[in-house]
Formats: structure tokens, C-alpha cells, sequence
């Protein structure tokens, strides 16, 4: 198996196009609030990730879901429904006042 390429932060400038700034460390691996750079150096994560990252990194439900649900399909697009998106739906339907509900990939798509 051939080996990764070796990278660093300072690669970022090289090969990426700086519309952001992105910390000076690269995290390899996280648990809940903590991560770790390339150098084992622990951070806490205030931002908890982000985004739909809200349980924090690694936490194991979510690795047990997305494990199972990767064994099945991965991503098949809205030209399909799945059985995890129905019951979803109706939990929330069932939960909350919604009488439907509409899922997308960010506040962009919610308007």
C-alpha cells in the first residue's frame, strides 16, 4: 500500500487558495471537545467541530450510526428517499409542531 503524502500547515499556502486562514496546526484525531495536531499537542475544540458536529468528535453513538449506515449506503442524493430520513421525518413530524419537514445541507438551502 503505497504511503500518504507527508503534509504540513504550511503546505495550505502552497496548494490551496487562501480565501480563509485556517488555524496554524492540522487536527488528525478528536475526542468529544479535545483534538490532537500532527505533533500529539491537545486542543480543546470550543466550536465542537462544527456545524452538524454538535456532539463533539468521535462521540460513540454517532461513530456506531455512521458505521452501520456505511456498511448499508452511503449517499444516494434526493433523487431517493431512505428508510433513516422517513423515520426521521416522522419523528419530528410526530415531535415537534411541524406537520413536514424539509432537510438540506445548510441555512442556505432553509430559506
Amino acid at each position: 500500500m503505497e504511503q500518504p503524502i507527508s503534509v504540513t500547515r504550511s503546505n495550505f499556502n502552497d496548494w490551496m487558495v487562501p480565501v480563509f486562514a485556517p488555524a496554524n496546526f492540522i487536527p488528525v484525531r478528536g475526542e468529544g471537545s479535545r483534538i490532537w495536531d500532527q505533533e500529539n499537542k491537545e486542543y480543546i475544540d470550543f466550536a465542537g467541530g462544527i456545524a452538524v458536529n454538535a456532539l463533539g468528535h468521535a462521540h460513540p453513538v454517532a461513530v456506531n450510526a455512521l458505521t452501520e449506515q456505511a456498511k448499508k449506503l452511503w449517499h444516494v442524493g434526493n433523487g431517493y428517499t431512505n428508510e433513516p430520513v422517513l423515520r426521521l421525518a416522522k419523528q419530528l413530524t410526530e415531535n415537534t409542531f411541524a406537520n413536514k419537514v424539509f432537510f438540506c445541507n445548510s441555512g442556505a438551502e432553509a430559506n
